[in-house]
């Protein structure tokens, strides 16, 4: 018997489950079609390269059609993590002013000084923990290629950026930050 039953251990799945079972008199089901790889040693390398989607061993298979009669693949993650997992790994945070923009529609705890806590919580910066918008001891790592690990194609798409006057954006998620440089 459990008290909730959670199907689905994606994003945000995955959170909810987290959250209620902090109830001890909670007891909660989480389910996921997809394997869960408890060790970073068993991962497969499509998981973790964050340069390329995994869309094939840990795809659902969906397709989508934006016009009438032309189909286009639909990638979503059947994996614990769910899509996040499967999207190269990318841990991008909405902007302040439309978590505002929320709460001023009415739901007062979007705000984004009430969210921000919570994505400090979830996360263990390696680059940034230290900055009063990340956390550094949350449970999700995030980090930023160097420069030096960058892509060739990466490295002239932000050399382009740079001569088109975007200036260099060392976080992504700096809530004053903007321009071009590595996804978190």
């Amino acid at each position: 018997m459990y008290d909730i039953i959670i199907v689905g251990a994606g994003s945000s799945g995955s959170a909810i489950a987290s959250r209620v079972s902090e109830d001890p008199d909670k007891r909660v089901l989480l389910l996921e079609a997809g394997p869960d790889y408890s060790e970073i040693k068993n991962t497969p390398f499509d998981l973790i390269n964050s340069h390329k989607n995994s869309i094939q061993d840990h795809d659902w298979g969906l397709e989508y059609e934006p016009t009438r009669g032309r189909s286009i693949d639909f990638p979503r993650g059947r994996v614990t993590g769910g899509s996040s997992a499967v999207n190269t790994t990318i841990a991008l945070r909405g902007m302040p002013e439309d978590f505002n923009e929320w709460a001023d529609l009415g739901n007062n705890e979007w705000n984004w000084e009430s969210v921000l806590p919570e994505f400090k919580r979830l996360e263990r910066d390696l680059d940034f923990g230290n900055e009063p918008y990340h956390g550094d001891s949350g449970p999700i790592t995030i980090r930023r290629y160097p420069r030096g690990e960058l892509l060739p194609q990466h490295q002239a798409f932000i050399e382009s950026a740079k001569l088109l006057g975007y200036p260099y954006c060392a976080d992504a998620n700096d809530p004053d930050g903007w321009g071009a440089g590595p996804n978190p």
